[in-house]
């Protein structure tokens, strides 16, 4: 695992990071004093055997950024956001790059937070499933408006294993 990661240009901790360990535990891993739990060992096989493509990775930010659509792009466990579109900025009412990295969770609106709730049961970090559309109330003021109806999470791999959320916002329903 150690040369894989170096040989990928990944730091321990940003691995720790991506499967959900500290720093840590990721070294016990390398020098073989424990071994992953079977959740994390998947999380590694799929890195491990994943072609990285870093053009690609360029190409989903863009995409995401140039959208006209109400989207942003977030790290699917920490919730850390990556990229935002122009109308996502607007709704928000603020410039993405003062939240880039930060988590977004703490704005979470009881309906996100249920819907959060129900990702284990659908088998979400199982790659059982890799969509889920909801209704939401919404929020007009703070912390952070959110003028959504509907929500839309889509959920892909970069080419470092990172898993994504890519969250799309509608006023009807879009199934």
């Amino acid at each position: 695992m150690r040369q894989w990661r170096r040989e990928s240009d990944i730091k321990q901790s940003r691995l720790a990071d991506i499967v959900g360990v500290t720093q840590a535990t990721v070294s016990r891993w390398e020098q073989g004093v424990q071994a992953p739990a079977p959740i994390q060992l998947g999380i590694l096989r799929q890195m491990m055997t994943r072609n990285r493509n870093f053009r690609l990775d360029q190409a989903i930010r863009r995409l995401v950024i140039q959208s006209h659509q109400r989207v942003h792009l977030i790290e699917d466990r920490s919730h850390r956001l990556l990229c935002a579109s122009a109308p996502r900025e607007k709704e928000w009412q603020r410039n993405s790059s003062d939240l880039i990295g930060m988590s977004l969770w703490r704005f979470a609106t009881p309906e996100i937070a249920r819907a959060e709730k129900s990702l284990h049961d659908l088998g979400w970090h199982d790659d059982q499933a890799d969509h889920l559309t909801f209704e939401t109330s919404g929020r007009n003021g703070p912390p952070m408006p959110i003028i959504d109806k509907f929500i839309l999470w889509e959920r892909f791999f970069l080419s470092d294993g990172t898993a994504v959320r890519l969250t799309t916002g509608f006023d009807h329903d879009p199934r």
